[in-house]
Order: C-alpha cells, then sequence, then structure tokens
C-alpha cells in the first residue's frame, strides 16, 4: 500500500494507522481512504511516532493493543506527551485487550472492538475528527 503524495494530501484530514494486522490495517485504510483521508500506515510504533511528528499536522492516531512490541498504551502517552489534542482510536484485540490495560489509557480515547464493521470505523472517526472525544458507539469505561 502506497502513502498518498503532498499534492493528494493537501486538504485532507491525516491519519496514522499503526497495527501489525495487515489485512486490519487494509481494511481500515481501505475504509477511510474511500471517505477521503489521507492515511499512512506505520509498520510499528516507532513508525508511528515518526509520521506523526513528520507530518504537518496528523488528525488522529488508530492504534491496537500492541504494535511489534511496544503496547498501544505506550504508544498513546508517548504522543500525548508532544501533541496533547491529537485523539485517538484504540482497537480492542479479541484476546489481548482487558480492562486492566484500557484503564491505563487516557479517558478521551475512543475504543473500538474486533470485530469491527466499517460504519463502526467511519462513525468513531467522524465523531473524533469532528471534536467529540467520546463517541456514541463507545461504551462507557
Amino acid at each position: 500500500m502506497s502513502s498518498p503524495t503532498s499534492a493528494e494530501i493537501a486538504g485532507r484530514r491525516r491519519v496514522v494507522v499503526a497495527d501489525e494486522d495487515p489485512k486490519v490495517v487494509a481494511f481500515i485504510i481501505q475504509t477511510l481512504r474511500q471517505d477521503g483521508y489521507a492515511v499512512f500506515h506505520a509498520f510499528d510504533g516507532l513508525s508511528a511516532i515518526e509520521l506523526a511528528f513528520a507530518l504537518d499536522e496528523v488528525h488522529l492516531v488508530i492504534t491496537n493493543t500492541r504494535v511489534d512490541r511496544l503496547p498501544g498504551v505506550e504508544l498513546v502517552h508517548l504522543l500525548r506527551k508532544r501533541l496533547p489534542e491529537l485523539p485517538f482510536l484504540y482497537i480492542a484485540n479479541i484476546d489481548r485487550s482487558t480492562p486492566a490495560i484500557e484503564a491505563q489509557l487516557p479517558a478521551d480515547v475512543a475504543i473500538i472492538r474486533e470485530p469491527f464493521t466499517a460504519d463502526e470505523v467511519r462513525t468513531v472517526v467522524g465523531s473524533l475528527l469532528s471534536g467529540k472525544r467520546k463517541p456514541a458507539l463507545e461504551p462507557d469505561r
């Protein structure tokens, strides 16, 4: 999957997706690009951090429980130190995410549970990018 060119991303919302499952990444990228977002795939947690700092502006980071040995919770906290207003969508893996892990996330991080649909992704991403930090789709923690 290629990243969009600078001409292609002008005026579009930029989303970084950090997940080690190529099927999940492809699904999210396809869904969001169809809706006009400029989506960038981070191959690991460090790449997600580099992308977030390298892009002129990043509007959302999507991560999961673990991104190539870096816990998703740690990724969120590391990025929040430098980008405190950056919204996050945390993918709760069926077999790895627990309430104890999710409790370590900042309260405004949205959570979506696997399996999820394209419409669910669109709803949560749209809500986050419109400035709502607690999408209606997400249960209270």
